[in-house]
């Protein structure tokens, strides 16, 4: 959808789950290079990398959960010039 932020036309993307959710103390650092819930499987890098490819093209990236009840990740871009 359209999208203002910051005096910036641009278009939002959300993308949303009805899952277990991620705590305050996961939200705070599922960006973080390395950073991982998953014991043996993953990196820990996909969230990182796709926030450092989403700001070089002057977005943004956030994150809303709660426990037991999903979360919202939602990637701003803005307008083309």
């Amino acid at each position: 959808f359209d999208a203002e932020r910051e005096g910036h036309q641009g278009v939002a993307i959300e993308v949303a789950d009805t899952g277990i959710g991620m705590s305050t103390e996961v939200i705070e650092k599922i960006f973080d290079a390395f950073y991982t819930t998953k014991r043996r499987q993953g990196t820990g890098l996909g969230l990182s990398i796709s926030q450092t490819l989403i700001k070089r093209q002057g977005g943004q990236i956030t994150a809303e959960s709660r426990v037991g009840s999903g979360s919202t990740f939602t990637v701003w871009l803005p307008e083309a010039a």
